[in-house]
């Protein structure tokens, strides 16, 4: 009987293990400390300082709470992490990808990087059916899978009193108008919620609630953490800067400060409650200094708490308390599983989720991976299907298999993505060649990856291309079919004289391949279409003449750069073989190579080569490849080389500088050479030099920069370039 007693008080005791242990924290004839974090953007990195100074000083933190930058901080320190691990989270995520609301180059469909519909910046507009405007510009995709990647321990706790640290963070529920304080549920959605923004993040919908910001109601939650038990709480504030009237000018000016004007009300009614106010003051910086201020933003609050000090000894521990709680704190800490397969899915349909499945299980081929495996694929998936987001949980228990849980978050409905960019050059006696760019994504509700793509040129060389994309079901094999209608110029020079012609072509394509991913793709079909010429030169006595033209051809592409107009690292090569059948028919091998090489943070290695040959052909004037130009021998003029082949390679490097804090863009400082061999006909092989150096700048509508080349003489030639590089 005894023994069955204590068996039984064992298995109690088990059970409550976890909750016992919080107990002792608490219950250790000391105060009960709780704090609670404001939001602020970037200026909420103020909190780690302040949690470092804590740990330094054995001040232990029983309860936390935040709302949003302050829940973010607050949230990952309750899994365990301490000011050290919260540093490093803060220096480690690319904080331009998780803010910018237009999705990453080096995610997008390779469908959407062909030469024809390649955008070169990265702003996106977005819109839905009948051009209606998004909840949010940034679904938060990435912020997402941080979220799950650094609670993935925790998937299956019901309580946020379970975690290390017991946690609560607010949001706004923008239909009741309410502060909401989410405790249970998944804690990576709750810290989701807590950061959405209005108007720049898009909203969590949640058991019938639409979620936003919790700082527009409570963004220092001093109520909700003496509600947790604290029997003293520490509320840390951020001193921002006030406006002065001539700076309250334009709409966004008044609407800005319109909302930090109530959230500054609910701030003097929460501070009010509190035992004792850590008040930083932020106000040299701003709330977007993520990276370039973080460090300076971190120690700003440590210096805040160190000017607390006499009022925070009291909380003090010594040395062997501060060991005893830290210990109970670290029993309660859960190591993420390393790998796992993918055991679950989660759709926002029953079509979606088994096409979703199909692919994950091709991809990763049902074996146990890594998150840093699965998180690229699942970026991917999210870029071609359109969907806001993803995220993934650990599951297990209550007879379920074992692994990742995979889950997309819904379309709203039909989505129209509108990439914008800018094309420009100019160097004397060439064209200038302004051209704005409109490249269109558009998925349908209830499709997977379909999408009509589409690009508008305006401008030098106007044009209208779309294709209609169609990928079979979770496959990597798609059909697609388009129509292209264009004005080509082609230019002639004569010393100082440029004569320009120009070639209409309209026509249409059909294509089946394979490459439904990111980075490849292979495919196989033709263009159909009629060219109409302004003239009918000759040229080593090949007439051109206008003519219907059918071409049958094998088309590659591979992209894995970061940047359709300034890369940092990845390479990118596309080309096509096939044959022309026209009034003087020819084959043609093409082929566009670029690459970058980070060599070190500082310094990128970069490399680049063209093939255009008709394959000993004689070609019509307007079928000639051309050479000369920005990227293609930049020492001489835009299309100063016409030949019937154009072999040319390059090699450079390129200097990465400091950002310029007070425009937000590095400027990056380049040199490179080209050689360029030219089968020009009767004139035989010609082979030219291009030395030049330039500096370059990313924008949102391409890289904008200016240059000098030297060609093989010596003689110089400036450029001033929007676009790519």
């Amino acid at each position: 009987m005894n023994s069955f007693i204590r068996l039984a008080a064992l298995l109690i005791s088990a059970f409550l293990f976890p909750f016992t242990i919080q107990a002792q924290i608490q219950n250790a004839g000391r105060i009960q400390v709780g704090v609670a974090l404001s939001g602020g953007g970037a200026l909420g990195l103020a909190h780690i300082g302040v949690i470092r100074y804590f740990e330094e000083h054995h001040i232990p933190i029983d309860d936390i709470a935040g709302t949003s930058m302050g829940g973010l901080v607050a949230g990952f320190y309750a899994v365990g992490m301490n000011s050290k691990q919260l540093t490093k989270v803060v220096e480690e995520a690319d904080w331009n990808a998780l803010l910018n609301p237009s999705p990453r180059f080096i995610d997008q469909p390779i469908v959407e990087k062909q030469k024809w519909n390649r955008a070169f910046g990265d702003l996106t507009l977005r819109f839905g059916k009948k051009f209606s405007l998004p909840a949010g510009l940034n679904p938060g995709e990435l912020l997402s899978l941080l979220l799950s990647r650094d609670t993935l321990a925790y998937s299956d706790i019901s309580d946020f009193d379970e975690l290390p640290t017991p946690f609560r963070c607010v949001a706004t529920d923008l239909i009741s108008g309410n502060a909401i304080v989410l405790k249970q549920g998944s804690l990576a959605q709750a810290m989701r919620a807590t950061m959405s923004i209005p108007a720049v993040f898009t909203p969590v919908k949640q058991n019938g609630m639409v979620l936003v910001d919790g700082g527009l109601v409570e963004n220092i939650p001093v109520q909700v953490v003496r509600e947790m038990g604290a029997t003293t709480v520490i509320a840390v504030a951020l001193e921002t800067s006030t406006p002065k009237p001539e700076q309250l000018r334009s709409f966004a000016d008044i609407l800005r400060q319109s909302v930090s004007v109530a959230v500054a009300q609910n701030e003097r009614r929460s501070l009010a409650s509190a035992d004792l106010i850590i008040s930083v003051d932020t106000t040299k910086f701003s709330s977007t200094d993520y990276s370039s201020g973080s460090q300076a933003i971190i120690e700003a609050g440590y210096q805040a708490a160190t000017r607390k000090a006499a009022e925070l000894s009291k909380f003090e521990m010594s040395p062997e308390e501060w060991a005893r709680y830290l210990q109970l704190r670290s029993q309660r800490v859960r190591p993420a599983k390393e790998q796992g397969a993918v055991v679950a899915v989660v759709g926002p349909s029953e079509s979606f989720r088994q096409k979703a499945q199909a692919e994950i299980e091709r991809k990763l081929h049902d074996r146990a991976v890594s998150q840093n495996e699965l998180e690229p694929v699942l970026s991917g998936m999210v870029a071609a299907t359109s969907v806001p987001g993803a995220a993934y949980e650990w599951q297990q228990g209550e007879g379920k298999p074992e692994g990742y849980k995979v889950t997309f978050f819904p379309r709203a409905g039909e989505q129209l993505l509108a990439k914008v960019s800018v094309l420009y050059g100019i160097s004397p006696g060439e064209p200038q060649r302004a051209t704005l760019r409109f490249s269109t994504a558009t998925t349908f509700e209830n499709t997977y990856k379909s999408r009509l793509l589409g690009t508008i040129d305006i401008g030098y060389d106007p044009g209208l291309r779309t294709e209609y994309y169609h990928p079979f079901g979770g496959s990597g094999y798609f059909i697609a079919t388009g129509l292209l209608v264009d004005r080509y110029h082609v230019n002639q020079y004569d010393g100082s004289a440029r004569l320009s012609d120009t070639r209409d072509r309209f026509g249409g394509s059909l294509y089946g391949g394979i490459g439904t991913w990111r980075f490849a793709q292979l495919r196989l079909g033709a263009q159909l279409g009629y060219d109409s010429y302004s003239s009918s030169p000759i040229v080593d006595g090949v007439k051109a003449n206008s003519s219907v033209f059918a071409s049958p051809e094998i088309r590659w592409i591979y992209n894995s750069q970061d940047s359709g107009g300034l890369p940092t690292h990845g390479t990118r090569d596309e080309g096509s073989i096939g044959y022309s059948l026209r009034n003087v028919p020819y084959p043609y091998l093409q082929n566009d190579f670029g690459t970058t090489h980070p060599i070190n943070k500082k310094l990128s290695f970069i490399g680049t080569s063209r093939i255009d040959s008709s394959l000993g052909r004689k070609l019509d004037y307007f079928e000639q490849f051309t050479g000369g130009g920005h990227g293609q021998l930049s020492a001489f003029r835009y299309q100063e080389f016409h030949a019937n082949t154009v072999l040319t390679a390059g090699a450079g490097a390129i200097l990465h500088g400091p950002s310029l804090r007070s425009l937000s863009i590095s400027p990056n400082l380049a040199m490179w050479y080209e050689l360029g061999r030219f089968d020009q006909g009767s004139q035989g092989w010609r082979t030219h030099q291009s030395t030049s150096t330039g500096i370059f700048f990313p924008t949102a509508v391409g890289a904008a920069g200016f240059s000098v080349s030297f060609d093989e003489f010596g003689k110089a030639r400036l450029r001033l370039i929007l676009g790519w590089f």
